[in-house]
């Protein structure tokens, strides 16, 4: 696992040190699941360009499906 810095306000910084070490973990995993929800929606971004660009040039799901299909 890599450590991450998240700057928050002072009295938001002041509860979470406080909170119990269970509720800080619950936490810790939904946010961490929300920075993984970014991380997807970044790559389906990614897809979704690649895509555009890829029909633009002319590929087709058919002619896509057709080169998947050749034997090397």
């Amino acid at each position: 696992m890599d450590r991450i810095v998240l700057e928050v306000d002072n009295g938001l910084a002041r509860v979470w040190r406080n909170v119990t070490p269970s509720l800080r973990a619950k936490y810790e995993r939904k946010i961490s699941e929300m920075l993984l929800e970014l991380k997807e929606a970044e790559f389906s971004n990614l897809l979704n360009k690649t895509g555009k660009i890829a029909e633009k040039n002319g590929l087709t799901e058919s002619k896509l499906n057709q080169l998947l299909s050749e034997e090397d």
